[in-house]
């Protein structure tokens, strides 16, 4: 199994601010248990706001099957 984990950018993450030391701890806490669990592959940052850019969408493409069969309930 692999995992993702997502942050949404804030304000204060845009202008660069850490997070608070609890949070931070927190963060680590969770992170030593996926590395322990053996589920860590790797652990990256995004780069910041003035090197990335967002794609917008208006016209949404149409969801298609994968090569794989969908997953049985």
């Amino acid at each position: 199994m692999r995992v993702m984990v997502i942050v949404k950018a804030t304000p204060d993450s845009e202008a660069g601010q850490l997070p608070s030391a609890e949070l931070l701890s927190e963060m680590g806490q969770f992170n030593e248990q996926l590395v322990k669990a053996g589920i860590m592959l790797a652990q990256k940052g995004c780069t910041r706001l003035p090197r990335r850019s967002r794609q917008v969408r208006r016209r949404p493409k149409p969801v298609t099957d994968g090569p794989s069969p969908p997953p049985r309930n």
